[in-house]
This record gives structure tokens, C-alpha cells and sequence, in this order.
């Protein structure tokens, strides 16, 4: 822990240990990982620094199994908080311009550093799913019951699951390319 700090002023950089976190990331069963202690902490400069059960990273909240459940909910979280000012607005703008705020405001959380869920559990792609047909019947102002498979089509976008896979493979291409990680 030591050659944080120096690695920090080799780089120019000021290091807080005040407001540094520390997370585990543990691998084992449910029941090896509830017998693990997260109340030690480590050392860095002085300042004990506790381990916390997930942190955020770059917009991305990294929990200590990597299951990316809380981020996940956060995102949900967040995009449901855009979709209802979108409901009651919508019937008042025209239909590019629904698309666009779709677009720019929503599509661009669920779009966000979405390769990193390339193995993340179904459960959490429905829910983005979901995120994504709502947000598809408010922009096209269809009922609930309409088809979204329909819906995202006349709209031009990928289902989530697509869309992760899809991005994955735009970054291995680009690295097998280039020779270098994008």
C-alpha cells in the first residue's frame, strides 16, 4: 500500500486519503463470502481506509462480487426519473424531437459502458429491458400493450442484450485491428 502514495506524486497527482475507498473483490460462494470480514481496513498514508461493500467508478458502481446488481438499479433508477418528465411532455413535441430527447437523455444511460455487462444476469438485462420498451411506448406514444419488439424496430434500436453484445464485439474488432486495446 505504500507505493500508492509514490505512484501518486511520480504522476502529479494529489492523493486524499479521506475520501479514497477501498473495495474487495471476493470470489466464492454465498456462504465462504458471508464469512469474510469487510470491517478491517488498510493503511495509506497515515489514514485508515475501509473497505466499502461497492463503490462507483467513471459512472459505474462496482460491487465486491461484480454482479453489477446496484448498478443495474441505479440506472434504472435514473432513467425512470427522465421517462416520466418525457411522458407528460411528449404529446407536445413532434415526433424527431421525441426521438432525439429519447435518445440523448435516456438511450445514453442504458448505452453507458454497457460491455461491461456482457456477463451479467438475465435478470438485470430485463430489467434494462423493460427500461427500454417503456421508453419506446412513451417515445412513440403507443398503450402498454402495444408490442415493444415493434416498437424498438420502427425506432431503429438494438434490444439491450444486442446492444451489449454488439458493443463487445466493436471493441474486440477495433483492438484485433489496431493491435492495441481501444
Amino acid at each position: 500500500m505504500n507505493d500508492v502514495p509514490r505512484w501518486f506524486l511520480e504522476n502529479n497527482l494529489l492523493l486524499n486519503p479521506s475520501k479514497t475507498e477501498a473495495i474487495l473483490f471476493l470470489f466464492g460462494t454465498d456462504q465462504r463470502l458471508r464469512s469474510i470480514n469487510h470491517s478491517h481496513s488498510i493503511d495509506i498514508v497515515g489514514s485508515a481506509v475501509k473497505f466499502a461493500d461497492a463503490l462507483k467508478l467513471l459512472g459505474v458502481t462496482l460491487d465486491s462480487s461484480l454482479s453489477f446488481d446496484r448498478h443495474i438499479t441505479e440506472v434504472c433508477r435514473s432513467c425512470h426519473f427522465h421517462i416520466r418528465p418525457l411522458r407528460h411532455t411528449r404529446p407536445l413535441l413532434t415526433n424527431d424531437a421525441a426521438i432525439s430527447v429519447a435518445n440523448s437523455i435516456v438511450s445514453s444511460h442504458l448505452d453507458y459502458c454497457n460491455s461491461l455487462l456482457c456477463n451479467t444476469s438475465e435478470c438485470n438485462l430485463n430489467k434494462l429491458q423493460c427500461i427500454q420498451n417503456t421508453l419506446a411506448c412513451v417515445t412513440c406514444q403507443s398503450p402498454g400493450s402495444s408490442s415493444a419488439s415493434d416498437l424498438r424496430r420502427s425506432l431503429h434500436w438494438l434490444p439491450v442484450r444486442q446492444c451489449v453484445i454488439y458493443k463487445t464485439a466493436v471493441i474486440t474488432y477495433k483492438a484485433l485491428i489496431t493491435g492495441q486495446p481501444v
